[in-house]
């Protein structure tokens, strides 16, 4: 009965390890071949790119819409974009 929480202790620890290791954040400026998108926030297990060219205009053209992506085990996945408000 003991043993059980030290499998899902260690089990946890490993998984969170792997992730750190596997973080693309760990290597600058990877996404989009060092070109459109840059590092916006870095935390151990995933990263956050942001689009830096070729952003959209909202429908009312109030806004600048850039595109996010998160990196989490070496894949990027995309999240909500961020709207910037156009000067």
């Amino acid at each position: 009965m003991k043993k059980i929480p030290t499998i899902i202790a260690v089990s946890l620890i490993m998984i969170i390890a792997i992730l750190g290791i596997t973080n693309p954040g760990r290597y600058p400026y990877r996404m989009f071949d060092h070109v459109e998108g840059k590092l916006t926030n870095n935390y151990f297990i995933f990263s956050i790119y942001k689009q830096n060219s070729g952003f959209a205009v909202s429908a009312d053209g109030k806004y600048h819409v850039y595109r996010r992506f998160i990196g989490i085990a070496g894949d990027f996945y995309e999240i909500s974009p961020e709207k910037i408000k156009a000067e």
